[in-house]
């Protein structure tokens, strides 16, 4: 299991019966023992399942309970987790020793408060075994004695063992109802045993760090902390291959200057600033004010507007060398001062350069258009039902299968474009989304999911900057909240992606958080934000739980100010609406259907939004 399964009960969730596994192959049974560290009694099982994963938190049965499921972890577990899993493995006790015992507890409780008022002396005493033993030549009122006795020992002991129950429910309850969060790169991890056995080049590589690059929007304490690592692995492997001569099929992987803007080297200077969600958010370019400050900034750095619209490709080489000089000079006088920083560069032959970043981008993309986009068709998703049967059960499902249908399509298109080639299909333009011949793959293929990602952002920012010029985004007591419905959002089918919508409340999260900072400077909780989307042919809303954020950029005594003046978990990154939207689920009775490994996102019928809604605010679960 690769980027899944560490926060799931596996066994109950695959329905493996853990017996059927079971073999008397003593070497199995010594490897078990050593990974668990002699805790528990593992079984000698002849089959493991493997979880490599960097959600959190870990699902406890998966790491004590089992011994067909194998958690790969950095040592966070031995560190970190000693309460919950003593916790665990006494409840585990506990369960084995009540059996047979349920039927007394009823008698037990109610004889408690009897027994505690008539005998307090006699509970006060240690008694032994020896001074309990019923012996042949005791009278009939000392074996009475020494049975009530029994008794009273024998309630104080399950009285205590229930308040032990109760303190480990509290520890595992408040450990599972903390929040979710990614904690580390599961491409990393899988490259850290690639080196183990020897198995390290530079392709293996390429993909660990596309991996974990994909983390740096959403987590970029993570991706801050592996990076150091990669660049050491790519000094290493760049030295062993001594390859320096650029040819038709080198294939280097190199640390060079990066960007931290959109696409920069796939588009113009202007657009790559304008749809930056980190320059967005910072200069407010959904205000008339934020977009001549963009312009201002230009004017600042000796840009002009037609340079800076000039295609990358096509701009003079001399502005281009200066840009990191004029970056660092100017840029953080707007408060955007991690533009400018270093990246992973992989060549193509002749053919171009990608950054980690920007594999990042066009893989999602692909993974977020269908078939229909790739040709050219940028309405995302045509719907085959009619206005008549959106009602219909059967339609709605034949939707959700085709929907289904489309997303194991994107997935082998993504597959195919990290395939290290440069296919032979004839392209014209680097930016038309057509082939006369054979299907492209590789660098071809991730230059048609650039495309789509500029198509993206164009409809995420569009649709971000009138959500906040119309003021459609509810300011509630706990959270925030944004619906999006049919008839007020023009791209709204684009949004039936839970990518898509992710990434529309992530633009709109940052562009709020700087305002609040901005405004409040940190004095005010950060609030976490729900956003919904409606999906007409299935009469479903796609809702997301997004964790709140912290200004990009921001150092780290200003988010200790931030935690010492709101003692509030909404402060942390922990994201709570994964516990919160299962828990309202079942409460609520709604028809809610959680299909990801993530219970953050969840679909839910039309008519049982406002009242889940209305559940979720009065829970206490946020």
């Amino acid at each position: 299991m690769i980027g899944c399964g560490a926060m799931l009960d596996m066994e109950s969730f695959f329905e493996l019966d853990e017996d059927a596994y079971v073999t008397e192959d003593s070497t199995l049974y010594s490897n078990i023992k050593l990974r668990q560290d002699g805790v528990r009694d593992s079984k000698q099982v002849w089959r493991h399942v493997y979880i490599i994963d960097g959600h959190r938190p870990w699902n406890l049965d998966n790491l004590f309970g089992s011994s067909v499921f194998v958690c790969f972890d950095d040592g966070y577990v031995d560190a970190n987790l000693k309460n919950e899993r003593e916790a665990y493995e006494k409840l585990v006790s506990f369960d084995s020793q009540s059996d047979g015992e349920e039927t007394d507890e009823d008698e037990d409780a109610d004889e408690d408060e009897e027994d505690e008022d008539n005998h307090d002396e006699d509970e006060e005493q240690e008694w032994n075994a020896e001074d309990l033993e019923i012996r042949p030549d005791d009278d009939a009122e000392t074996v009475e004695e020494k049975e009530r006795r029994q008794r009273v020992i024998t309630k104080k002991i399950k009285k205590q063992r229930r308040k032990e129950i109760s303190e480990c429910e509290d520890v595992i309850e408040s450990y599972y109802n903390q929040g979710t969060t990614i904690v580390t790169s599961t491409t990393a991890i899988i490259y850290a045993l690639l080196s183990s056995i020897g198995e390290t080049n530079i392709d293996n590589l390429w993909l660990a760090i596309i991996g974990t690059s994909s983390l740096d929007d959403h987590y970029p304490e993570v991706y801050d902390k592996i990076q150091p690592l990669f660049k050491d692995e790519v000094h290493r492997l760049s030295s062993s291959h001594g390859e320096s001569e650029k040819t038709a099929d080198s294939s280097t992987l190199t640390i060079d200057v990066d960007y931290h803007l959109f696409l920069l080297r796939h588009w113009t200077l202007y657009d790559s600033f304008f749809y930056s969600s980190h320059v967005n958010s910072k200069l407010n370019l959904w205000t008339e004010a934020g977009r001549k400050k963009l312009h201002k900034l230009f004017a600042k750095m000796g840009v002009s507007l037609a340079i800076a619209q000039q295609k990358w490709l096509y701009m003079d080489i001399t502005v281009k060398k200066q840009l990191p000089v004029i970056f660092n000079k100017y840029l953080p006088l707007y408060g955007l001062e991690s533009i400018v920083r270093e990246g992973f560069i992989r060549t193509f032959g002749y053919t171009g350069q990608l950054s980690g970043i920007e594999c990042v981008e066009s893989l999602s993309a692909l993974l977020e258009c269908d078939r229909q986009a790739l040709t050219g068709d940028y309405g995302f998703h045509r719907e085959e039902s009619t206005e008549n049967d959106s009602d219909d059960e059967d339609a709605i499902n034949r939707r959700i299968q085709q929907r289904e249908k489309v997303w194991v399509n994107n997935f082998w298109s993504s597959w195919d474009a990290l395939n290290n080639t440069v296919s032979t299909w004839k392209r014209t333009n680097p930016s038309s989304v057509t082939s006369t011949l054979k299907k492209p793959k590789g660098f071809d293929l991730l230059l048609q999911g650039l495309e789509h990602a500029k198509q993206l952002q164009k409809i995420i920012f569009r649709t971000g900057m009138s959500l906040l010029e119309r003021k459609l985004i509810k300011n509630l007591h706990l959270y925030r909240l944004c619906v999006l419905n049919d008839g007020t959002i023009p791209d709204l089918k684009v949004f039936s992606s839970p990518l898509i919508l992710n990434k529309l409340g992530t633009w709109l999260l940052e562009n709020i958080t700087e305002i609040e900072f901005l405004n409040y400077a940190g004095s005010q909780s950060l609030k976490p934000l729900v956003v919904a989307s409606l999906d007409v042919a299935s009469d479903t809303y796609l809702v997301i739980g997004l964790a709140p954020k912290y200004p990009r950029g921001i150092d780290n005594s200003t988010k200790a100010k931030i935690l010492q003046q709101n003692e509030n978990s909404t402060v942390t990154r922990l994201n709570i609406f994964s516990v919160a939207f299962q828990q309202i689920a079942k409460i609520s009775g709604a028809k809610v259907r959680i299909d990801s490994f993530d219970s953050s996102v969840i679909e839910i019928r039309r008519d049982d939004l406002s009242p889940f809604l209305e559940k979720l605010t009065l829970s206490g679960l946020v």
